[in-house]
């Protein structure tokens, strides 16, 4: 379970600095590929990693302008959409069956519990607890209904 998780949020993370680093060129920005890669360094964080490298690259665009600033923030973010909602679930989906409920909880405790780092771990170590102790009404789809009766 760890790693097809890690593996496949390698690979969404590569997907997130390669496009990045298209945008910024288009864009014309120096330095497109240290801007990228901290974005796609970023992205391998689970839940706010994006989000922080998109805020910190726009910070550094920001002295060349700030109509740059916002071009390069309303990009990304529309690639971070596009990135968690189209394909994180295409390479995920096998890496880690858990309710999204479940999932922001986890970040909040591994977060909390174990810094960075906890961060990093807190879904792969939730997703094993979850799949060795069997708990179906922790995992994503998974319908709770009681059995009827006849």
């Amino acid at each position: 379970m760890f790693s097809v998780f890690f593996g496949g949020r390698f690979l969404l993370s590569l997907f997130f600095g390669a496009s990045v680093f298209g945008v910024l060129l288009i864009l014309q920005v120096p330095y497109a590929l240290a801007l990228a890669a901290i974005a796609g360094s970023f992205d391998l964080i689970p839940g706010i990693g994006a989000t922080l490298g998109i805020g910190l690259v726009c910070l550094v665009l920001l002295p060349r302008g700030l109509l740059l600033s916002l071009q390069v923030l309303i990009s990304c973010i529309v690639l971070q959409q596009v990135e968690e909602n189209l394909l994180m679930p295409r390479i995920m989906k096998d890496s880690v069956n858990l309710n999204p409920i479940v999932l922001f909880f986890a970040l909040l405790v591994g977060g909390t519990v174990g810094g960075l780092v906890g961060i990093f771990l807190a879904i792969p170590l939730t997703g094993t607890i979850v799949s060795l102790l069997n708990l179906k009404a922790l995992q994503a789809g998974r319908e709770t209904t009681p059995p009827s009766s006849p």
